[in-house]
């Protein structure tokens, strides 16, 4: 890593690009109306913005679980709100994709216990099938007579 001294090497002198229209600071006293009225719109326009994004924060903590019950008397820092809402949405995205991973294997159990009922269904026809024929044979099944 460069040290500030390697960055703006003493012995050389910095050029600075000349000014394409002379300066002249202003001194409070000597503000036109005009620039009054800019300086004062921007004032308002600031305000106004500064004004939502504060909404917005106090929107946040009061929607995220445990955000208003660490609160000191002046209220919850914006950086510990805006900190909170990160790990909230941290938090439920990763339930979220738990919550999928849950939703996919149930699919999946459903598909198995769909097919395992045909299994059931197919071993019932053919269960079936083998008592006639060996009905027809006038054959005892084993245990069958204690069955009924």
């Amino acid at each position: 890593m460069m040290t500030p001294q390697d960055v703006l090497q003493t012995g050389t002198q910095r050029t600075i690009a000349p000014r394409t229209h002379p300066y002249s600071p202003k001194i409070d006293g000597t503000r036109t109306p005009r620039d009054e009225r800019r300086r004062a719109q921007h004032n308002e326009v600031e305000r106004r913005r500064r004004d939502k994004i504060n909404n917005w924060i106090v929107q946040l903590s009061k929607i995220i679980p445990d955000c208003n019950t660490d609160n000191s008397k002046t209220g919850a820092s914006k950086g510990g709100i805006l900190s909170k809402a990160c790990d909230y949405i941290r938090e439920l995205r990763q339930t979220n994709q738990r919550m999928q991973e849950t939703f996919k294997e149930a699919e999946r159990l459903q598909m198995d216990n769909e097919l395992l009922r045909q299994q059931i269904e197919e071993l019932k026809n053919e269960n079936a099938v083998l008592r006639a024929q060996l009905q027809q044979h006038n054959l005892e099944m084993v245990g069958e007579s204690n069955r009924q």
